[in-house]
Formats: structure tokens, C-alpha cells, sequence
């Protein structure tokens, strides 16, 4: 019984984010996401309407369940700064895929692209044989190129996480060379063995990675009073300024993505429109310049 429940609970939560971030529900919609007959797709659909009966409208032209102001007002009631709309948008994406808005990707329901391919994407075998290098504790034999030694070398690891930052994947790792934790870029890695020992570092023992950062993000100082509006409108919700906590060893990536200026003076608008409030708090995590 508590693994129905479960099931139920699951096909809810997918629903309400397709029918917060699309606006509406409907047969087809559901029948080519979960390749559900169209039975199954009206016995979920049924279920959410018991649930949320007031969060839906029938429509008939375009025969959907359309999100009324209540569905938007209950969502927005329990997060009024709108902090959890990322990992909520995430999930949607995760759950609809977001492919490279390529000239020959085929016309898709939803009009969801990304305007930019994935130029760095990791090669397959990496990827897991790391995934599973991190799940059994093991370590690593890498053959890794980087800028300040470009030609294939050489070198033992612990990973504990793989992550994407930006637009590239790393691996957080304990290198056994360089005697400290380092994130390698996957899409830089020529060959990867698992070996037949123990991690020699974990997770645990990574201060950079366990260490909780505030980063504290305003308007550009150099922005007009109207444009700085606009931005506290954007990405404040209206306040003055907006705190993410980061882990140490993200810091810089979060900071880099979000083009946050840290040196106001050379940083400047239209380039930056962002800049980083508490520098002093924030400079120990940032990458070396």
C-alpha cells in the first residue's frame, strides 16, 4: 500500500510542475512524455483533478486543463521570494529534456530549446566508469591534459562528485600528485582506469567541498537607478540584494556564471550587471587571477 502511495505521490508532484511551467494538462501531452495509452494518461489526470480540483480549467478549444490563478497563487503562497523556482524549473527540465535548438531538430510540443550545444559534452565510458568509481570508493588511474601541462599525463585520484558548472563537467577529486583536491574537466580526460584500491581521500575529508559560502549578490554600482530597478526586479524579487550559500570549491564557478563583477572598477556594465557585496567573505574561495 505505501508503494502505491508512493506511486501516486510521484505522478502528482510530475504533473504540478508540467502544469505550472506549461500551463496546462492534457492527454496527449502525458501520453508522449510517459508513453502512457490514452486511458492511463486520463486515470492521472483524474487523480491530480481529486487532488487540485481548483487548480484546473477545462478548455475546449484547445482541449486542456489550463493552471487557474489558484494553482499560481497556492504555488507562489508557499515560496513568495520565488527561492525555490530554480530547483523547481530544473526538475520540469529534467523531466521534458532541453535539447540544442539546432537547424534540424524537429518542431517538439512545448517550444522548449537550448540556444547553445554542448560543446564540451564527456564521453560516455568516462562518465561511468567515474560514476562508478565514486559509488564503490575506489580510485582512479586518469590521463588528463591541462593548460599549464598540456601533453597527456599521468595521475592517481579519489572523486567524489561529478558536476556541472557552467557549460562543462568536472569531477571533484583528491589527486594523489598534487597532494590536495582539484577538479579536472572531463571533457580534458584522454583515458580513465578504475583500480583495485581504495579511495585514498572521501568526501568527508574535503574542506573546500564541505565548507558553506555566502555569496551576496547586488546591482552593479554603476548601473542607472532605472536599470538597477530592472535588476532588483529580475533577480531579487524587488529586494535590495539576494544571498546564495555555495560550497567553497563552487564558488567561483556560481560567481562566473551569474558574470557577477568582483572588481567593480574593471568589471563594469553592459558586461556585468551583478557584483559581489561581500568580497572579503567571498576572495579565499575565489580561483586564482
Amino acid at each position: 500500500m505505501a508503494g502505491q502511495d508512493d506511486s501516486i505521490h510521484q505522478r502528482l508532484a510530475m504533473l504540478k510542475l508540467l502544469l505550472v511551467w506549461e500551463g496546462r494538462l492534457n492527454r496527449g501531452r502525458l501520453m508522449e512524455l510517459f508513453q502512457l495509452s490514452s486511458n492511463w494518461a486520463s486515470v492521472w489526470i483524474r487523480e491530480f483533478r481529486e487532488q487540485h480540483a481548483d487548480w484546473l480549467a477545462w478548455d475546449t478549444k484547445t482541449r486542456s486543463f489550463h493552471a487557474t490563478s489558484t494553482a499560481y497563487k497556492a504555488w507562489r503562497a508557499s515560496d513568495p521570494r520565488r527561492l525555490a523556482d530554480a530547483t523547481s524549473l530544473a526538475q520540469y527540465l529534467a523531466l521534458v529534456g532541453l535539447p540544442y535548438a539546432g537547424a534540424n531538430v524537429a518542431p517538439r510540443q512545448g517550444g522548449l530549446l537550448a540556444a547553445f550545444p554542448d560543446l564540451s559534452t564527456p564521453s560516455p565510458q568516462h562518465f561511468s566508469l567515474l560514476s562508478e568509481a565514486i559509488r564503490l570508493g575506489r580510485a582512479v588511474q586518469l590521463t588528463y591534459r591541462s593548460m599549464q601541462n598540456p601533453e597527456p599525463h599521468e595521475r592517481v585520484i579519489s572523486p567524489h562528485n561529478l558536476i556541472r558548472a557552467g557549460r562543462r563537467w568536472h569531477v571533484r577529486a583528491y589527486c594523489d600528485t598534487r597532494q590536495g583536491f582539484r577538479d579536472y574537466a572531463l571533457g580534458r580526460v584522454v583515458d580513465a582506469k578504475l583500480l583495485p584500491v581504495p579511495a585514498s581521500r572521501r568526501e568527508q575529508d574535503d574542506e573546500a567541498w564541505l565548507t558553506p559560502v555566502r555569496v551576496r549578490l547586488v546591482a552593479h554600482p554603476d548601473l542607472t537607478p532605472d536599470q538597477e530597478s530592472l535588476i532588483r526586479f529580475e533577480y531579487f524579487g524587488s529586494t535590495a540584494a539576494r544571498v546564495e550559500t555555495c560550497r567553497g570549491a563552487l564558488v567561483s564557478y556560481f560567481i562566473q556564471d551569474v558574470r557577477a563583477a568582483v572588481d567593480v572598477k574593471k568589471q563594469r556594465p553592459p558586461d556585468y550587471q551583478l557584483a559581489v557585496a561581500n568580497l572579503e567573505e567571498v576572495k579565499p574561495w575565489l580561483f586564482p587571477t
